[in-house]
């Protein structure tokens, strides 16, 4: 969590009961992550921003995007360093649009791997540039209605990312989108099981596929074997798990759903490149 002494102003959405939080801060932050969307904007001096594997380097003007669910870390490498970090629920838009409205578009940014680029660098001619100086402003001043102002911000902010600064744009039409309506009662099973034993056999059962038409349709859908597409899922969680936590690595491997903490380590050396121990370790000399 962000250290306390750190940050020099907030907005806490628990205390104001906004669908987002903002925070001014100048020192470091530990490695930690949560269930919404995090936007940190670099003001003054020098920040290394560490997403996952990552070491994202920031000066001012550079604005980073953190998605849900990924661990991440700050550290300030200057004195007079400063960022704004916007943490955005998943109802910020639940007083404007519709449940499906916001679902359209919500989903880019909280479904899985960043749809976006990491990282943004803003000139004073951006609009981005425009729209985080209105905020910072609506922020210190708080006139009348200013959590309006500043929601009505974010959302251009949205708006902005969705148009110009997606990475890939898939558009799914006739029959891959009927393979993947068909899939998709087993990839909702898979997510919500994957810690546990998931038999293949059970999954195309599922869906009433044979073996074989189950593991073809998977393959072309997923662009991975069944069993990689669930050790994907659980190198991930097991990742962070690694970073947000001191739990022991046999205990990590337990639960993310292997019972064999040799083979667990055999599969994340394969998906790392290094091992538990080394990938744990790594991750935190790299903020002291």
């Amino acid at each position: 969590m962000y250290l306390e002494n750190s940050i020099t102003n907030s907005l806490h959405s628990e205390d104001s009961q906004l669908p987002f939080s903002v925070f001014f801060y100048h020192t470091n932050s530990s490695w930690h992550w949560h269930e919404f969307l995090e936007l940190i904007y670099c003001l003054k001096g020098v920040y290394q921003i560490w997403v996952n594997d990552s070491c994202i380097p920031c000066m001012p003007g550079d604005f980073v995007i953190i998605d849900a669910r990924e661990p991440h870390a700050t550290k300030a490498m200057e004195p007079d360093s400063e960022i704004m970090v916007i943490q955005v629920e998943s109802n910020t838009f639940s007083l404007t649009f519709t449940e499906s409205m916001i679902s359209r578009y919500h989903h880019y940014f909280d479904s899985g791997p960043s749809n976006f680029q990491r990282k943004i660098q803003i000139t004073e001619n951006d609009v981005l540039y425009h729209l985080f100086g209105d905020l910072k402003n609506e922020f210190f001043q708080k006139e009348v209605a200013f959590e309006l102002s500043m929601k009505a911000d974010i959302e251009k902010i949205y708006v902005y990312l969705l148009r110009n600064c997606q990475i890939r744009q898939p558009k799914i039409f006739g029959t891959q989108l009927k393979d993947l309506i068909r899939l998709q009662p087993v990839l909702d099973f898979i997510e919500m099981n994957y810690r546990k034993t998931i038999r293949q056999k059970e999954m195309a059962q599922l869906i009433f596929l044979s073996g074989a038409s189950f593991c073809r349709l998977f393959k072309r859908v997923m662009g991975k074997t069944f069993s990689e597409y669930i050790n994907a899922l659980r190198i991930r969680e097991a990742k962070r798990l690694l970073l947000v936590t001191n739990e022991k690595i046999i205990n990590i491997s337990t639960t993310v759903g292997y019972d064999n903490v040799t083979y667990f380590n055999k599969v994340f050396l394969r998906e790392c490149g290094l091992s538990p121990g080394s990938y744990r370790k790594n991750a935190f000399s790299a903020l002291s």
